[in-house]
């Protein structure tokens, strides 16, 4: 058995074994429920494991087994510091990836970094492999599903080849080994081979552009994706890639669409609602009031990601100098707190400031994000005045109109404001490690390649912004070549 087995780690057993008894006997199988209809292919994008960026094993009969997040990035960026004391008590693939080691995973290890995006993967392969051919349901409905299936298939390949396959980069892309692309349910054992970077990035594109325009325009629920997130993913994958030009004109269509959106959807003002989100006689419990990303109206859709096994649980601390980029009035420092999460009382030897709540983070499209990357890729093309309004939009949304003001005039400098912002929103957040790719190559190289850890500095590699494949991937796939 090659890959297929790994691939479906956390899948929905019942799909798996549906999908082989009607292969080969074309009946349905005694005591588990088969998908035949378009409303039953439309409840499974409704599995709220499909919400957040997990691992999963369902098994009929049994309780469903959480096997970990990908979450590997979180401790990888390099916006975090951690102390032994804390770190030693993580799993030892985090300990591995917190000091950028070559390799991670021991050979028996089951990688929530491949399993997450390749197991949800398999689910949005189910649908888009048999929802055209659904027993009930009228031909509109079904194509519309056949498109969420594939974008969302798309966004699956975005996410896994940021893990384990080199950053994009125009002059090797065609020969940098990639990730396997896979888009069949099959559970008969198909030998996976990995495609190029380019061919991936090629896949998802294409995906995207042939089902954003069948994708509903409107969505009553924030974890299914609708044009504006398609838009998003479309404008996020250009964005990695580094075509700043294509990137914009994904993200403008996203940010148009906005207004056929039936969910809310408006940036927060963090200078009138954080005081609110924080329990002023608790503070260390930072902003355990943040609205849950379910409701969040800066979710265009929602992926999320936990945090707080590495922050408000003492394993990880920001930078300092990232820190210092918060000028007074930026109300995201309430983000971070230096005292025990569990009691008022500051905690001796705690190394530095923790963000707290909230426990979870979206890595899905967001608006925070789709103003930075709107910023700077008007910044990179060219548009100054485009790039500062949008920066100072985003900015009066975090600090005081006065802080929020960007002096810079020069594209050079305006870049550099952007990148700063984004240091700010998504620290401690694992979302830096998508910037840390994208940049490597990038005159706006602006990453810390030093993790420190009581006195010790590791450094990063290269080599080390891909992750390696698991061991056990490879064990059943002998074909697959590993990184470096």
């Amino acid at each position: 058995m090659k890959l297929s087995k790994i691939k479906i780690t956390g899948l929905l057993t019942l799909i798996l074994a549906f999908s082989a008894c009607q292969k080969f006997l074309d009946v349905n199988p005694k005591g588990l429920d088969v998908v035949n209809s378009t409303e039953e292919y439309n409840g499974l994008f409704n599995n709220t494991n499909l919400y957040t960026f997990i691992n999963v094993r369902n098994i009929p009969g049994a309780l469903a087994a959480i096997l970990g997040y990908p979450a590997a990035p979180v401790l990888m960026s390099d916006d975090v510091f951690s102390s032994s004391a804390f770190l030693s008590t993580q799993p030892l693939y985090y300990q591995n990836a917190y000091q950028w080691k070559d390799d991670l995973f021991l050979a028996d290890d089951e990688s929530s970094e491949w399993g997450t995006f390749y197991s949800q993967n398999y689910i949005y392969n189910v649908i888009a492999n048999g929802v055209m051919d659904a027993t009930t349901g009228t031909m509109s409905d079904k194509p519309l599903l056949l498109a969420e299936a594939r974008a969302n298939r798309a966004y699956m390949h975005l996410m896994a080849v940021n893990y384990f396959a080199k950053p994009y980069n125009p002059a090797s892309a065609s020969t940098d080994p990639g990730i396997p692309i896979v888009v069949t349910a099959d559970a008969a054992g198909i030998a996976y081979k990995r495609a190029s970077v380019q061919e991936v990035y090629s896949f998802i594109i294409n995906e995207l552009k042939e089902s954003i325009p069948l994708l509903p325009a409107q969505t009553l629920n924030r974890a299914r994706l609708a044009q504006t997130g398609g838009y998003y993913l479309l404008g996020q994958a250009y964005f990695w890639m580094g075509d700043y030009q294509n990137a914009l004109a994904q993200l403008n269509n996203c940010r148009n669409s906005i207004t056929n959106y039936t969910l809310p959807l408006a940036l927060y003002n963090y200078n009138t609602s954080m005081p609110t989100w924080v329990t002023t006689a608790q503070p260390w419990v930072g902003a355990n009031k943040f609205p849950a990303q379910t409701v969040s109206t800066e979710n265009i859709y929602l992926k999320q990601m936990s945090i707080n096994w590495a922050t408000a649980r003492n394993t990880l601390y920001l930078k300092p100098a990232i820190y210092n980029l918060f000028v007074a009035s930026d109300q995201r420092k309430k983000f971070f707190y230096n005292n025990s999460t569990t009691n008022a009382v500051a905690a001796p030897g705690l190394p530095g400031q923790q963000r707290n709540a909230p426990t979870t983070y979206n890595w899905g499209p967001n608006l925070a994000d789709l103003y930075l990357m709107l910023a700077e890729c008007k910044a990179r093309t060219n548009d100054l005045t485009g790039a500062k309004a949008d920066l100072v939009l985003f900015r009066n949304s975090r600090m005081a109109a006065v802080d929020a003001a960007v002096a810079a005039t020069s594209q050079d400098a305006i870049i550099k404001v952007v990148l700063e912002e984004r240091l700010k929103e998504f620290a401690g957040t694992g979302w830096r490690w998508f910037d840390m790719r994208r940049l490597s190559n990038d005159p706006y190289n602006n990453i810390d390649p030093t993790h420190p850890l009581d006195g010790f500095i590791y450094p990063l590699k290269t080599a080390r912004l891909t992750m390696r494949i698991p061991p056990a991937i490879l064990n059943l796939n002998p074909d697959m070549v590993d990184n470096q």
